[in-house]
């Protein structure tokens, strides 16, 4: 994927991470100040100019688009191969990185969130339930409130049916407009 030799070859500092946008060059607070689609070109440019690390990186991405997508294409090579897990949904997963923890990423470019990456199987299996029982919890109180405004308006519409009714029944020969 080339991810690793694009953060190596411009001397990236920031976090590199792969998410569905492409490579990402960012931070731990905007994730895709400059972002590289897979093809190797620009999708989308550091326009603020208050970073000069950035505006370096950039500068050298345009100055030769050809070595862009020429580390993009090739794919990398890691050092170390540690384990880590993740989990999505019901599914535990084993992913491999150089160096645990945050702001590391995972050998296919995952950014390893602290409560979303681990070397201890069971302490991820341990987010993996907690997590889903907060979500079902707050689903369940999402559609109980739901069901709530749809019992309500379900009313409404009960009671305007009813005066439509009686407004037809008194008044039979006017017409709605």
């Amino acid at each position: 994927m080339g991810w690793k030799n694009v953060k190596e070859h411009y001397r990236i500092g920031h976090i590199v991470q792969v998410a569905k946008e492409g490579v990402c060059i960012g931070s731990g607070y905007i994730h895709d100040l400059i972002v590289i689609g897979m093809d190797g070109n620009l999708k989308k440019r550091y326009e603020n100019a208050g970073n000069d690390d950035l505006m370096r990186c950039q500068r050298e991405m345009d100055a030769d688009p050809e070595m862009l997508r020429h580390l993009m294409e090739t794919p990398d090579t890691f050092s170390r191969s540690v384990t880590v897990y993740t989990y999505d949904g019901g599914n535990i997963i084993e992913k491999q990185c150089e160096e645990p923890g945050y702001p590391n990423v995972t050998h296919d470019g995952c950014l390893m969130y602290q409560n979303m990456y681990s070397t201890n199987k069971d302490k991820v299996a341990t987010w993996a339930k907690s997590h889903t029982i907060r979500a079902i919890t707050n689903i369940s109180e999402t559609v109980h409130d739901l069901e709530e405004k749809l019992s309500e308006k379900r009313a409404l519409i009960a009671e305007y049916e009813a005066s439509l009714k009686k407004l037809k029944a008194d008044y039979p020969t006017e017409t709605a407009v």
